[in-house]
């Protein structure tokens, strides 16, 4: 009997857990809003270690900063994906371009970080960074996961003029054409962790998956005509498919893992 009493405490409390974890995100340009204070920055990552990244600024959206390269420190562990939910590397891989809202460290809270720097932005709740590519912004850039995800997309130019005019989100255009995209891409359920992307044309496209928080999970270059993708080493929830194809035309699906 006290097996099964503790056994009952055990699985609540795990229950509890997942549940606390669980969460919708607010968008970028609300997370703006929510964190007024902070720096925002349009960069790229020039190296990344145990503690943290560095981060080359190539614009300045919002907020002053004199150093070119600033030190993003792996952020404080909210519990709930372990020891390393809140590593800066998280954000995004080796040389790859990123919009950032970056808390300054005020007070220290771990034992490597250094006041006057800056903090791993928390993504608990809020849309702290954005991807970009080739000119153009991917991710929850305004409104909510409702809405298919990386289908929010933005010219960067028109992004950067919407934060030098206006210190805010407000008038980046969002919705970028998919190209007659049903015709091109068929997205087939296989199981609850697997599905299959065809494509009618011959050209080569590459895939990239996000999951809800807007992290990039996996990816894959030049593929034709068939790609599986297996979700099952990843817990369930919504994941958005990222494909794109000659001269960069995008289309973008959204699935939910079961």
């Amino acid at each position: 009997m006290k097996k099964i009493i503790l056994l009952f405490i055990v699985n609540f409390a795990f229950t509890i857990k997942l549940l606390a974890c669980s969460y919708t995100p607010i968008s970028f340009c609300e997370t703006s809003e929510t964190y007024s204070e902070n720096l925002i920055v349009f960069g790229k990552i020039v190296s990344i270690d145990n503690n943290g990244i560095d981060f080359e600024i190539i614009d300045i959206l919002k907020g002053q900063e004199n150093k070119t390269i600033i030190r993003i420190w792996n952020g404080v562990d909210f519990d709930c994906n372990g020891n390393w939910s809140m590593t800066a590397s998280e954000l995004g891989e080796l040389n790859e371009t990123l919009i950032i809202i970056l808390p300054k460290i005020v007070e220290k809270k771990n034992d490597w970080e250094v006041i006057g720097e800056y903090r791993r932005p928390d993504f608990f709740g809020y849309t702290p960074n954005l991807k970009v590519e080739n000119g153009i912004i991917s991710g929850l850039i305004s409104g909510n996961v409702s809405y298919p995800y990386v289908e929010e997309q933005a010219n960067y130019e028109n992004f950067k003029n919407s934060w030098e005019t206006n210190q805010n989100c407000s008038t980046v255009v969002l919705g970028i054409k998919n190209y007659e995209s049903e015709e091109t891409f068929k997205i087939l359920t296989l199981s609850n962790n697997k599905f299959k992307i065809s494509s009618n044309k011959n050209a080569e496209f590459k895939i990239r998956i996000f999951n809800i928080n807007g992290l990039k999970i996996e990816s894959n270059e030049l593929v034709e005509k068939e790609f599986e993708i297996d979700l099952s080493k990843y817990s369930a929830g919504i994941y958005f498919i990222n494909l794109t194809y000659e001269n960069n035309k995008i289309h973008n699906f959204k699935i939910i893992k079961k």
